[in-house]
């Protein structure tokens, strides 16, 4: 719109001042900000990070399980509790008489199993495995908390942006539009032009409305986590995590850390059906009380398990332990590979949105500040047509919109790339 209007302005345009302090009213290369919706200090994105991470429930949740699960690790390579049996040997079934056999006596008997192989190191690896899942999983919840907060408040900052564009909009067509009562008093301005007018300001106040609407419902849902703190004025610019790329790769990612852990349980238990194939050892030490005159006696014992039909058990359980640990292993490499590539689409936007804000910046916004002069000019000259002025105008509200929309949109990106490359941890 601003190159047509260019080349409507340039032939007649004269480079004059003109008293036409009523229309001057052009926008500065930022998007003003509106007056603050209540007292007191602006709520920084970094203060709304630090309130969601200290009161989110889920993250204590997840601490417990990881908690939880460190309690089981510790008792992960222990031996099975021994046994203790109790019996009367040899008791006459005529009389039931303790004293009347020799033989009869009291037996106790203690016996301690010991698993097989290398069973209770792979168990301890698992349990291990399994709490470092879980500590990466706490990370994970945060990185996620902080991605959604963020969002919430790119999406609060955006609105009141708007807001503010759209009411620094409501004020220059509440100029033009005394400006145009003026020329139609004089002769150089149409009714359409007074009535286009009135329905532009009524459009403003109903969008103005809309984003009002907009910004108090995604502050009530960024008071979850923040409660009061929502209602907080919001501060003028974007902090440096939106406006900045970060370096790094997805190597961190503890996303892939609870994956590499759960690799690591699923391998753990293969070990675990590996040491299936070795015996089962048992031990176990008992004493006789003789009830009669035949003196006490004490025993001892080993047993062992006979693994000779492996086919039927330990082959299938290896076989599924190896499936499982292949299938983490395929889960982890897949993941690696999405992250890996999100990562590249996201900087290659990010580049191109700096890219395309740079040419709002440096060519596009003062090209539109120019038409809009040239059209205040010409009209001021007496040579031009009101409608002109407010197509300038409105192109030049268009290309701060659009510019706004870019950085909001880079936020965004920057947001989805902080989650992959950042540990918080």
């Amino acid at each position: 719109m601003f190159t047509q209007l260019l080349r409507r302005l340039l032939p007649t345009a004269m480079p004059i001042a003109i008293p036409i302090a009523i229309l001057g009213v052009c926008f500065s290369g930022g998007v003003l900000a509106t007056e603050p919706r209540v007292e007191g200090e602006a709520l920084s994105l970094q203060q709304a990070q630090t309130l969601a991470l200290t009161s989110d429930q889920g993250i204590e949740a997840t601490s417990h399980t990881r908690d939880a699960d460190a309690l089981d690790a510790g008792a992960a390579d222990q031996l099975p509790d021994p046994t203790i049996s109790v019996g009367l040997q040899n008791l006459p079934l005529d009389n039931f008489s303790m004293t009347r056999l020799p033989t009869t006596m009291l037996a106790v008997t203690l016996s301690q199993t010991l698993p097989p192989g290398d069973t209770l190191a792979q168990q301890a690896l698992a349990a291990d495995a399994r709490t470092a899942a879980a500590t990466a999983d706490i990370t994970v919840k945060q990185q996620v908390l902080l991605r959604e907060v963020r969002r919430f408040w790119l999406t609060v900052y955006r609105d009141e942006q708007t807001i503010a564009l759209l009411q620094h909009e409501k004020t220059l067509y509440q100029r033009l539009l005394r400006s145009a009562q003026t020329a139609y008093s004089a002769g150089r301005a149409r009714a359409t032009d007074l009535v286009r007018l009135q329905v532009k300001l009524a459009e403003l106040d109903d969008a103005i409305a809309q984003k009002m609407g907009d910004a108090a419902a995604t502050r009530a849902r960024l008071a979850r986590w923040i409660g009061g703190r929502a209602e907080a004025p919001w501060p003028k610019a974007l902090p440096d995590v939106l406006e900045k790329t970060p370096a790094g790769g997805i190597n961190q990612q503890p996303e892939l850390a609870v994956l590499r852990a759960q690799l690591g349980e699923a391998r753990a238990g293969v070990g675990v059906a590996k040491a299936a194939f070795q015996p089962q050892f048992g031990v176990e030490v008992g004493y006789g009380v003789n009830a009669g005159t035949m003196p006490n006696t004490g025993s001892i014992g080993v047993s062992m398990s006979l693994p000779i039909f492996t086919g039927e058990r330990q082959v299938p359980r290896l076989a599924a332990a190896q499936q499982r640990a292949a299938a983490q292993q395929l889960a982890l490499d897949n993941r690696a590979a999405e992250l890996q590539a999100e990562r590249q689409s996201l900087i290659r936007n990010v580049a191109s949105f700096n890219q395309r804000i740079e040419g709002y910046d440096t060519r596009i916004l003062p090209q539109l500040r120019q038409v809009t002069q040239l059209a205040q000019s010409q009209f001021g000259a007496g040579g031009g047509d009101f409608t002109a002025i407010v197509d300038a105008e409105q192109a030049l509200i268009q290309g701060q919109q659009q510019r706004l929309d870019l950085t909001i949109d880079r936020a965004s990106s920057l947001i989805d790339l902080r989650y992959l490359v950042e540990n918080p941890s």
